[in-house]
């Protein structure tokens, strides 16, 4: 059998998988596969794919560039997770020593991903990880990271900015510049006049090819901040490090060309 992703009108992916492990519907719809190269495979809302064997490319990568690029002496204590289910992220976050407020209303899909993601139990049971429902029972504090799993419109990213502290980082999934080029042009312009430094990044040397982020800021760069000291102290990784990092901001020419005057870097 094959699980079919459609990413863009004229580009597909495609995994072969055995079997259908689960199948929960609420707010919204997770299907898990049995996959022989790839372990599990969830599917979320019939679109969006986590790969069970691959989890800790995303999930460091998403957590690690933005930790690392603000220093200790400012206080760096929140982080919110938004947009998405991968516990993983947070699992990352936390070995920041910071609290992780993590945004999501259904929890029967969330909690059908016990046996899916490997650190579910010691993420969830961990006293800085905070789940909560609904935006307003967040708690009136400012974010140093924010980091949105999906693609938010203006009107989202708008309130998400207004949470943020001065340095604070925002981080969202971009559609694929090559395959979606005038799609991700449109997102990069959602964040003109929120942020100073809006640069696109990818996981390089990975499978995940049409994973594309965003890291914007008004203040810090994922570069000239980057604190090699922290990426050095940290231990139990697979994929992250210094020189991934930076990697993962380098760009094709063409591409850098077709959005001058929309990254800001």
């Amino acid at each position: 059998m094959w699980l079919n992703r459609q990413v863009g009108q004229n580009f597909r992916q495609e995994y072969i998988i055995e079997e259908k492990l689960l199948d929960v519907r609420s707010e919204h719809i997770l299907e898990i596969f049995k996959s022989q190269n790839f372990g599990q495979i969830a599917m979320i809302d019939e679109r969006h794919i986590l790969i069970e064997k691959f989890l800790y490319v995303e999930s460091e990568l998403l957590a690690h560039i933005p930790s690392c690029c603000i220093k200790e002496d400012y206080g760096y204590k929140k982080a919110l997770l938004t947009g998405g289910f991968c516990l993983e992220i947070a699992y990352e976050l936390l070995k920041h020593n910071i609290d992780v407020d993590f945004l999501q209303s259904d929890e029967k899909v969330l909690h059908s991903f016990i046996s899916f993601f490997p650190h579910f139990t010691q993420t969830t049971q961990n006293p800085k990880f905070h789940l909560y429902a609904k935006t307003i029972e967040l708690p009136l504090e400012k974010y140093d990271v924010i980091i949105h799993q999906g693609t938010p419109n203006a009107h989202e990213i708008d309130g998400l900015q207004r949470m943020l502290t001065p340095q604070g980082i925002f981080i969202h999934r971009l559609a694929h510049p090559y395959i979606q080029e005038d799609k991700c042009i449109a997102l990069l312009q959602n964040l003109d006049g929120f942020f100073e430094i809006v640069m696109p990044f990818f996981a390089p040397f990975s499978l995940f090819d049409d994973r594309v982020y965003v890291f914007a800021s008004k203040q810090t760069h994922p570069l000239a901040d980057m604190w090699l000291q922290k990426v050095d102290m940290l231990s139990d990784l697979r994929y992250y490090n210094a020189d991934i990092h930076q990697a993962a901001f380098s760009m094709p020419t063409h591409i850098a060309k077709s959005l001058q005057g929309i990254i800001k870097n």
